[in-house]
């Protein structure tokens, strides 16, 4: 079972609250600390799908540069937690080779970035892929390191609008990105055979920012990881 504590971009645009996260993140037991690296012109400006000015505004105060990046990945390694990141574009995708990352993220947004995809499938390491955006009926990459995660991209996402594999086994999925108050659905989403629960992180639901609603506290994540090591134990 792998837990992912989605900080995100929940930093807030700050170092230091970055680093606490990452703390937190290992003592509520995750096993990555994964993060968000973009331009934010090219997806909410104008050069963009979604031209967004408010969304823009927002995300120009919460990007971190290589070199925080570089900072991140070496606190991950001193709390002895995994870094991992969602590259959204090639540039990004050469600055986690750089680092040496072991895994990647490639985020629902980025499916249809063919050229992105397969350069980090190339790679052979393993690669998570939310389908959140994805409307074919097959997979988009039938590569052997694809890991393929259920996503609905609403934030929050409203507990009916998730309909979960009733056996992840038996579907193309082997984990779950949740996005949902809370974690029950990451509960039940174990329960039903999920192998990795992917969910955003927060210090608290009360920070200014986009995703901190659907976020786990510290408290809520350690829970989540108790019962997900429970679960390894009972089957």
């Amino acid at each position: 079972m792998i837990i992912i504590a989605e900080i995100g971009i929940n930093h807030n645009g700050s170092i230091h609250l970055a680093h606490e996260l990452i703390r937190q993140a290992r003592i509520a037991g995750a096993d990555i600390a994964k993060f968000q690296f973009y331009d934010p012109y090219k997806i909410f400006g104008p050069e963009g799908s979604y031209p967004n000015a408010e969304a823009l505004a927002q995300a120009l105060t919460v990007q971190f540069g290589h070199d925080q990046a570089r900072q991140l990945k070496a606190w991950c390694d001193e709390e002895g937690i995994e870094f991992m990141a969602s590259a959204f574009d090639l540039e990004r995708f050469e600055w986690m080779q750089s680092l040496g990352v072991g895994r990647h993220k490639i985020a629902s947004r980025t499916v249809q970035e063919t050229d992105l995809c397969e350069r980090i499938l190339a790679t052979g390491q393993e690669a998570f892929i939310s389908l959140g955006f994805w409307k074919g009926e097959a997979v988009p990459y039938p590569h052997a390191n694809a890991r393929y995660l259920y996503c609905v991209p609403k934030y929050p996402c409203p507990i009916e609008d998730i309909h979960l594999p009733r056996v992840f086994a038996e579907s193309v999925y082997q984990g779950f990105s949740d996005h949902a108050i809370g974690v029950e659905a990451s509960l039940v989403a174990i329960g039903r055979g999920a192998r990795i629960i992917e969910k955003h992180f927060t210090l608290s639901k009360g920070l200014v920012g986009p995703d901190h609603i659907c976020s786990a506290t510290p408290e809520e994540l350690a829970e989540l990881v108790r019962f997900a090591r429970l679960m390894e134990r009972l089957r």
